[in-house]
């Protein structure tokens, strides 16, 4: 079986977490490609053995740059239809996530859309993102389910010729979403929703360096002034487009 998938995992110090990542990502029909930004722990050798052993899995090792860097340096390996990015201490539903690959293949639609569970720290129950009553929306016209879309780059999967829109260079050490996924929908327009859950958002806390405990973190984040700057560039991004 070809994979049709290429999910990207950036990944800094996530050796507690990223095993259970790339299980879930061990499928036929999804290539990995693993960028190592400049891990001081044991993920890099975790990495590589897995990689050893399963053929659609690649490692790519850098210094480090951050998340929207390494995820932008993964794009540079994509051979498949469609991509994606994931979390490494993240948890994709991986059968879901695939059929979702499948009826965007048979649309002929270029973005996919599930929706997104999210595990906070020390609460034990999830909550999930909201169900749509619509399976293709057009930005165009529903600009309510625009701004209703979340900014995850997470609970999305693109088709490949939407690489060049995901290469702006990117200054962002959190919400880097913005900066790309509102972009991306105008410029694209269509997206196909499906209610299954397809992507486990794992928050572990602030006392680990994966990406979520950076965005609960007001001293790594920035706090506000992070976020006001990723609406920035955001905004920037929208300038030409008259949207």
């Amino acid at each position: 079986m070809k994979p049709i998938l290429t999910t990207i995992v950036p990944a800094y110090n996530s050796e507690a977490y990223i095993k259970q990542c790339l299980n879930s990502l061990n499928h036929p029909e999804i290539k990995t490609i693993i960028i190592d930004d400049g891990s001081t722990d044991k993920t890099p050798e975790i990495i590589d053995k897995y990689c050893k052993n399963h053929p659609n899995f690649q490692a790519i090792h850098t210094n480090n740059q951050g998340a929207a860097t390494a995820r932008q340096m993964g794009l540079n390996f994509i051979t498949t239809p469609f991509f994606s990015f994931v979390d490494s201490d993240d948890i994709i539903n991986t059968q879901n996530y695939i059929n979702l690959c499948h009826a965007r293949q048979e649309q002929q639609i270029d973005v996919g859309n599930g929706r997104l569970t999210v595990y906070l720290p020390n609460i034990s129950i999830p909550f999930n993102s909201r169900k749509w009553s619509k399976d293709i929306i057009d930005f165009a016209k529903d600009k309510k389910e625009f701004s209703n879309t979340t900014c995850s780059l997470l609970d999305k999967i693109f088709s490949s010729d939407s690489i060049e829109l995901f290469k702006e260079p990117s200054t962002q050490i959190v919400y880097e979403d913005l900066e790309f996924v509102y972009h991306a929908l105008a410029k694209k327009r269509f997206m196909l929703h499906s209610n299954e859950p397809i992507y486990n958002y794992c928050m572990h806390g602030l006392k680990n360096n994966s990406t979520s405990a950076i965005g609960l973190n007001p001293i790594k984040s920035c706090g506000l002034a992070g976020l006001l700057s990723a609406i920035t560039s955001m905004k920037k991004s929208f300038n030409h487009l008259n949207y």
